[in-house]
């Protein structure tokens, strides 16, 4: 994927470079726009984006948006833990142990980015790059649960040693997004284009994910 951005980006800065440039001036045009599609990388999620964007040149636009999307992340790992009973007069150390097979994230993304429009017809490519934040949620779903299978204990020091770990702690570290990508816009008519994406993202604390987005601007 790489290789092809660069490759792109050097086919159409040499389209972009040999047409004419027209004039327009700073924050003389503002467009708005509603995308969704899905996010990829293990498994497969969704997300729906809603931006704003302004020019800075002719052919450079600023832009703000955000959105929601789900990402799901394939595990499958085991974990062994206990946990305390107390109902009547009984307490007691349950084994307890399960398998994580997903972990899904609600994210939340706010970007601030930069659109490169290489030719303005009919098909207007263009190159991107955000920068911004993810606010997130997760839950995960698990499957082969057992409670009590190696036993229930009286005391905590009693339980196998492989039952006396806490469960794995999953990272809720901030979340920062960079993402690189290539898109373009198809004129439906003189106001409303069709607009067509693909991201790569670089998702901190979170897994990175491939996106392609569908939408219309106007």
């Amino acid at each position: 994927m790489k290789i092809l951005f660069v490759l792109f980006v050097i086919v159409f800065n040499h389209i972009s470079f040999s047409q004419e440039i027209e004039k327009s001036t700073m924050f003389s045009n503002f467009e708005l726009g509603l995308l969704a599609g899905i996010n990829f990388s293990t498994l497969t999620g969704t997300s729906v984006i809603l931006e704003g964007k302004t020019n800075l040149t002719s052919n450079l636009n600023i832009k703000l948006s955000f959105g929601y999307s789900t990402i799901n992340k394939k595990e499958g790992y085991n974990v062994k833990t206990n946990g305390f009973i107390s109902f009547d007069d009984v307490e007691q150390y349950a084994t307890h142990s399960y398998t994580v097979d997903k972990i899904l994230y609600d994210v939340f993304p706010i970007s601030l980015g930069f659109e490169y429009v290489f030719l303005r017809d009919k098909f207007s490519p263009y190159g991107i790059i955000e920068v911004g934040y993810n606010y997130y949620t997760y839950h995960t779903e698990e499957s082969n649960i057992i409670t009590g299978g190696a036993g229930y204990y009286n005391s905590f020091d009693e339980l196998p040693s492989e039952y006396k770990n806490k469960p794995p702690v999953i990272s809720e570290d901030e979340s920062y997004r960079v993402a690189l990508g290539i898109g373009t816009n198809y004129k439906l008519s003189s106001v409303i284009n069709l607009d067509i994406r693909y991201l790569y993202q670089f998702n901190k604390a979170l897994i990175n994910t491939n996106q392609i987005l569908v939408g219309i601007n106007f």
